[in-house]
């Protein structure tokens, strides 16, 4: 868990911070508060959080002298002020000093979630932190069953899609027997991933995917309605939300004010456009042709808006869902030969619906476009979520972006596309075949024979290894029953521990054998690990 000290000297605010957010739920746990900044500074040594949430107009040590102090002795520390004097001084002071972010009262709590999340590595502790139960994967299985082939291929029969979205036996029993099925929204939540994808490092399409999962779960924290809903990803890794309301006006007069929120929190906090849209499905059954509606407009609209269409009808994409579906499993399953034999069915059922005057950059049409899009995006998503590195597979000078846009024609650009999916699926196959070492202890080795190492980083075990950093974090965890971080630091204390026990040496000389440039950073987090300080130790 990432830990987190707020500090106030009004206990309204502290008590709002405190119950504002489900701070678990995105890998936070606060864990001790301050009055004032003085407090706060004889509270740091015993608590040591990851973060110091702080207002800025305190009695005793104001909020930037305590930031000021903080980010002088413990440079790893991150600091956060929050208060209502929006004035340019404080900011230019506040940045000056190293503090790392400024939220300016009132401020809508996502943002201060996504401020949190930017820190450092946040993002992808957060990811690591939170775990989902494989009953949670199963219905997001069967969700995407659902809009990729309908209720058949999603269950059994009509009455089990409507069970995905209730808890309450009750509750589903009384809504699904009366006589009017008053339908569901659908909401559909596509980035535009230019920025990230643009340099080819695989490490920003991986933080993309870590960021929407973040956002997925914001928005499961901020939806309020009369009713059930369910969040979760399609194999693009765009968010999809589908609601069920309890009541008919409830539906009708449903403005989706929680949508436009989140577009204008990401895009101000992450400078990332999304679009959305928001569509009706008259029932269970057309939750697929919804779903397919929504896609199409926005792969035709521009980000930062949310769509409303339940009022008037979008064309379909002229494509094969169904295909979509079976063409993610090829991939799981390592079908090359069915991978290509799908992406040409999605072709040639394109080419055959062709618009001639929908003519894309390239000669493509829309369509064309959009199943060259989709079918990288699905392709890059699922590589990131294996644990592998899309630079060794395609090298370093790849980019998502420059291959979608490239200036060859449509046919030459399906055949790229199907030689991306070869190419993917054969390295598995070799990395089956010559893969012996466990990820887990691989990188346990990588840190034993590297902890005196003080730039060692996580993203140094990621490359040695050729999987991602998610992936690597999240096998470690699951094996280790700890993270990456708290190995190498636990590594390096019980090394230092046998220094300081055996050896005469000095402290500065045992710091940086163990991984340690600075001694009082060492000093601060050798007496966090074993509760007294070094120096005691060695007269114990």
């Amino acid at each position: 868990m990432i830990r987190i000290m707020i500090v106030d000297d009004m206990p309204i605010f502290l008590e709002y911070l405190r119950g504002c957010i489900d701070w678990n739920s995105y890998g936070f746990e606060i864990c001790c508060e301050a009055h004032d900044g003085r407090q706060a500074l004889e509270m740091i040594e015993e608590n040591y959080p990851d973060v110091v949430l702080t207002d800025i107009t305190m009695p005793y040590v104001n909020g930037l002298e305590l930031a000021e102090t903080i980010t002088r002795d413990y440079p790893d520390i991150s600091v956060i002020l929050i208060t209502g004097n929006n004035e340019f001084e404080y900011a230019r002071k506040a940045v000056k000093i190293g503090v790392c972010d400024y939220i300016v009262k009132p401020f809508e709590k996502e943002e201060l979630i996504l401020s949190l999340l930017k820190l450092q590595d946040n993002i992808e502790r957060a990811v690591e932190n939170t775990s989902v139960s494989p009953e949670q994967n199963k219905i997001e299985e069967r969700l995407k069953a659902l809009i990729y082939a309908g209720v058949g291929t999603a269950a059994g029969d009509d009455n089990d899609g409507y069970e995905l979205f209730f808890d309450d036996e009750k509750k589903k029993n009384e809504l699904m027997n009366r006589e009017e099925d008053i339908g569901l929204l659908l909401a559909l939540v596509k980035f535009d991933n230019k920025d990230f994808a643009g340099n080819g490092k695989a490490i920003e399409m991986e933080n993309l995917i870590n960021w929407e999962k973040l956002i997925a779960r914001m928005l499961e924290n901020k939806l309020d309605i009369e009713g059930t809903f369910r969040v979760f990803h399609d194999y693009e890794n765009n968010i999809v939300v589908i609601m069920r309301f309890d009541d008919k006006n409830e539906l009708l007069q449903y403005k989706g004010y929680e949508f436009s929120d989140i577009i204008q929190v990401v895009k101000s906090q992450l400078g990332i456009d999304c679009a959305i849209g928001l569509t009706k499905a008259r029932n269970i059954k057309a939750v697929k042709g919804a779903y397919e509606s929504v896609l199409s407009l926005l792969s035709r609209k521009s980000t930062g808006q949310l769509y409303d269409i339940r009022n008037n009808e979008e064309g379909n994409w002229n494509g094969s869902l169904e295909a979509i579906l079976r063409l993610n499993k090829d991939l799981e399953t390592l079908q090359e030969e069915d991978a290509e034999n799908a992406i040409n069915e999605l072709w040639n059922n394109i080419r055959d619906h062709k618009d001639e005057n929908s003519d894309n950059e390239g000669g493509r049409s829309f369509n064309e476009m959009n199943l060259i899009s989709s079918a990288v995006s699905i392709l890059m998503t699922n590589i990131i979520s294996s644990g592998f590195s899309i630079e060794k597979i395609y090298g370093d000078d790849f980019s998502p972006e420059k291959f979608i846009s490239s200036g060859d024609g449509a046919d030459k650009m399906i055949e790229n596309v199907i030689d991306l999916y070869r190419k993917r699926i054969e390295f598995e196959k070799v990395k089956k075949d010559s893969r012996t070492n466990d990820i887990a202890s691989a990188a346990k080795k990588y840190i034993e024979d590297n902890y005196a190492n003080s730039e060692l980083s996580i993203s140094d075990i990621s490359e040695t290894l050729c999987v991602n950093q998610t992936y690597l974090r999240k096998m470690f965890k699951s094996q280790m029953d700890m993270t990456l971080t708290e190995y190498i630091t636990q590594y390096r204390m019980q090394e230092a521990k046998k220094l300081i026990t055996t050896t005469d040496e000095k402290l500065s000389s045992i710091a940086e054998k163990v991984g340690f440039s600075d001694v009082s950073y060492f000093s601060n987090v050798f007496k966090k690990y074993y509760g007294i300080s070094p120096r005691s130790m060695s007269k114990a």
